[in-house]
């Protein structure tokens, strides 16, 4: 049992880890940006507003005393973009399989690319979509990394002025777009953490569908059960008060079976012994009226225009035809019948 349970945990997280991979490829959710655009200069900083028409330039000023940007910006996000020295940026070729496990297979070769260990540094990583990309069948990933001392140097100062910074990218970027690369520490973690509970609920919310989707198909199953168990019941019944009145008939001899079966005393479980005989378990009657020469049948059946041809073969009944159209029950799928039917005189006497 222990290990029924660790083989299922393991396969969840499997199931889980994949859907992450998923959405990090598709972009889900999209990275945050902020309000403004901040983009360092060699000398300064250029503060924009951004917009879907594009960024609008704002104000600009020194690195070394941000007041100015303060009164800009207030309390709202801002989008830091570094400075091209300030990062390395390298690109990796790898294969579209691979597509689901980009950020496994960066993490296993990061030390290789960047000149700083994995604990001093932090990176962040987009997919090249240009031409060259589209006609081979090779993914083009931009590798972007920077130490964290340079991130210090760059967010502490906006800190201090109360500016808050929620994306960090690169000023080589177009100001227009938002940044796909994303340097704030704990950005990754916590983007990863938002896509885990994205996985969860989606899974809860397909398992909750599969168990309804279940349980109802469950239900429908043994309310149709329980119909077929009570439609043989009745037919047993049926059955044997025919063979208790056809044992009386043989008793009473031929001459009263004969008048038995006149039009204006028909009985009613000859007709139902007829119809037993030819009816297919996938239909069952709800009513039979027989008045004068006229029989009425309706009920439910999987191929009721089969049922036609079925009737009219049975000894008693002739001129079978639908007297209403067949429609489908949405309850139970089964196609709803009404048939008229005439007694065969010469069947019948």
């Amino acid at each position: 049992m222990a290990g029924l349970i660790t083989s299922i945990k393991r396969s969840f997280s499997a199931l889980v880890r994949e859907m992450v991979a998923w959405q990090a490829a598709a972009n889900i959710p999209p990275k945050n940006r902020g309000a403004f655009l901040v983009v360092e200069e060699p000398e300064k900083l250029v503060c924009f507003r951004t917009s879907r028409a594009g960024p609008i330039h704002k104000a600009e000023g020194p690195r070394d005393d941000l007041g100015w940007l303060g009164k800009v910006v207030g309390t709202q996000p801002v989008e830091l973009r570094l400075a091209a020295e300030r990062a390395v940026v390298r690109t990796l070729q790898l294969p579209d399989g691979s597509r689901n496990h980009i950020d496994a297979i960066i993490r296993h070769q990061l030390e290789q690319l960047v000149p700083w260990p994995a604990d001093k540094m932090t990176f962040d990583y987009d997919l090249q979509d240009g031409e060259t990309a589209k006609a081979s069948d090779q993914l083009h990933v931009r590798v972007v990394a920077v130490s964290l001392a340079t991130m210090r140097s760059a967010i502490e100062p906006l800190n201090a002025a109360g500016v808050k910074s929620v994306v960090v990218g690169l000023a080589a970027d177009p100001p227009g777009k938002a940044s796909t690369i994303n340097l704030l520490p704990g950005a990754k973690a916590a983007l990863a953490a938002r896509r885990s509970r994205i996985a969860l609920a989606s899974l809860c919310v397909l398992a909750t569908i599969g168990t309804a989707m279940i349980t109802v198909g469950g239900w429908r199953l043994y309310v149709e059960t329980q119909e077929a168990k009570r439609i043989e019941a009745s037919l047993s019944g049926l059955r044997n008060t025919i063979d208790v009145a056809r044992q009386n008939a043989e008793q009473a001899g031929s001459s009263g079976l004969r008048l038995a079966r006149k039009f204006d005393a028909v009985p009613m479980v000859l007709l139902l012994d007829e119809l037993s005989k030819v009816i297919p378990e996938t239909t069952y009657l709800t009513t039979l009226d027989v008045a004068d020469r006229n029989v009425r049948i309706t009920g439910l059946s999987a191929n009721a225009s089969r049922l036609i041809s079925l009737i009219e073969d049975t000894d008693m009944l002739e001129a079978v035809n639908f007297s209403a159209p067949v429609v489908r029950d949405a309850n139970n799928g089964k196609e709803r019948f009404e048939i008229l039917a005439h007694l065969a005189e010469g069947k019948s006497q």
